[in-house]
């Protein structure tokens, strides 16, 4: 099974590769931005907990991108670390921009119980969308909506662990 995802993401990957190489007008473009974000997760093993969340955007053309985005949930008895591939399609509406976004990647999870301990991977669907409210050309403040769906199978979860639902606040550092 695992086998199957690794070679899905190999190949989504060397898709969005292929594409930026064909499109000389987009590479002239391309450059990193990066954002952070703080906020909560509802609906874990551990109910609502606290998270971190940072991410790179890599700009294929002025309104897409492509990057990594790692979520950290330190606190309580759940620790969980989520990593996917996201793709984001930026729509410029004035001062504000509205980021729609979705991706794959995968999550660990960490319960502890009491004396019991469990833990669980498992593949990870977050899509999603930002509000970035641009302070300067190169600085947004952030609001996001996340939602993940996941296949975690923890024995001590209080809720369930197939969905979750984020709200995130933050900045975003434009080319």
């Amino acid at each position: 099974m695992l086998d199957k995802w690794i070679k899905t993401i190999l190949a989504i990957t060397g898709l969005f590769i292929l594409l930026s190489l064909n499109n000389s007008q987009a590479r002239a473009e391309n450059s990193w931005g990066f954002g952070t974000d703080i906020g909560f997760l509802a609906d874990t093993a551990d109910d609502t907990v606290f998270s971190l969340s940072f991410q790179g955007d890599y700009f294929l053309h002025s309104e897409f991108s492509i990057g990594p985005q790692l979520i950290i949930t330190p606190g309580g008895d759940l620790t969980q670390i989520t990593f996917a591939g996201i793709a984001r399609y930026h729509i410029p509406l004035g001062s504000v921009s509205l980021i729609p976004f979705g991706g794959l990647g995968f999550v660990y999870a960490d319960y502890e119980s009491g004396r019991r301990d469990d833990d669980d991977a498992s593949y990870i669907f977050p899509f999603g969308a930002t509000a970035a409210f641009h302070i300067s050309r190169k600085v947004s403040l952030a609001s996001t909506l996340i939602f993940t769906f996941q296949d975690l199978d923890l024995n001590n979860r209080r809720n369930s662990d197939n969905f979750n639902i984020g709200l995130l606040f933050g900045f975003r550092f434009h080319p």
